[in-house]
C-alpha cells in the first residue's frame, strides 16, 4: 500500500470546528435518513465480509461533516491524530481509497463509525447498491434510495450541497480524506492529487456550465451524463 503525498496530520485543527448550525443540519438530515431506512430489508452477506468497505468511498458533504463531528465527540486527541497521520490517504491497488474507518483486524463488524456510516454503505448489498458478491441482492425500492440521497445531497430549494474550490468549482461528492483536505482550502494541492491519480471517484461541479464530472489520472475531465 502507498500513501498520498498530503500531511492530513497538519490540517486536523483547521477542520474540527464547525457552526454549531451547520452540525445540527448534518445531524437532523442523517436522522432521517435513518428514519427512511428502517424499513430497508436485512442484509444476507456474512458479518464477517467487508469486501465493501475497500475502493474509495463516497459521501457528501453532509455526511463528511457529521462523521467530523462524531470523530470529535469520540475521539481523544491522541486517537485523532492516529487516525489522520496513520490512515488517511492510504492507498490500496489501482490507487483506490482505502477507507480510514476499516478495522482490518477484527472478525466482524469492521466499521469504526458504523452507526454514523455513509448512506452507500447502508444500502451495499441490496438491490440500490449490489454487491459484486455472488449473494442473494435483498430488493430495495430505488425511490427510498433517492429520497435519502436527496436529503443528503441537495437543499430543499433543489440546489445541490457542495464544498467551493474555486469560482467556478464546487467538490459534490467525496472519499472522507479528499474531503478533508478540501476542507482546509489546500485547493491546489487536492487539484493536484487529482491530477496524478485520478480523483478517485470524487465528483466536482463545473458551475457556470452546471456538469458534474470526476478525474482521470493525468488530469483529464471525465463529465457524468
Amino acid at each position: 500500500m502507498g500513501k498520498l503525498a498530503f500531511d492530513f496530520q497538519a490540517i486536523l485543527s483547521s477542520i474540527l470546528d464547525k457552526p454549531t448550525e451547520m452540525l445540527d443540519y448534518a445531524g437532523e438530515q442523517m436522522e432521517r435518513v435513518r428514519g427512511l431506512l428502517q424499513a430497508m430489508p436485512a442484509y444476507t452477506c456474512p458479518s464477517s465480509c467487508k469486501l465493501c468497505c475497500h475502493g474509495s468511498i463516497l459521501m457528501s458533504y453532509v455526511e463528511y461533516v457529521h462523521i467530523l463531528h462524531r470523530l470529535r465527540e469520540n475521539y481523544n486527541a491522541e486517537k485523532l491524530l492516529a487516525l489522520f497521520s496513520r490512515r488517511l490517504g492510504v492507498l490500496e491497488e489501482a490507487d483506490k481509497l482505502l477507507c480510514p474507518f476499516v478495522e482490518e483486524s477484527k472478525e466482524a463488524e469492521h466499521c469504526a463509525i458504523y452507526h454514523d456510516r455513509p448512506l452507500i454503505c447502508r444500502v451495499y448489498g441490496t438491490t440500490a447498491a449490489p454487491c459484486a458478491a455472488e449473494i442473494e441482492q435483498p430488493h430495495f425500492p430505488a425511490g427510498a434510495f433517492y429520497q435519502a440521497y436527496n436529503l443528503l445531497y441537495y437543499l430543499a430549494d433543489g440546489s445541490f450541497i457542495g464544498l467551493p474550490l474555486s469560482d467556478g468549482l464546487a467538490l459534490f461528492e467525496a472519499p472522507f480524506p479528499i474531503w478533508a483536505a478540501a476542507d482546509s482550502d489546500k485547493v491546489e494541492e487536492v487539484l493536484s492529487i487529482f491530477a496524478e491519480h485520478g480523483s478517485m471517484r470524487a465528483v466536482i461541479c463545473d458551475v457556470p456550465a452546471n456538469r458534474f464530472f470526476t478525474i482521470l489520472p493525468g488530469g483529464e475531465r471525465h463529465y457524468l451524463a
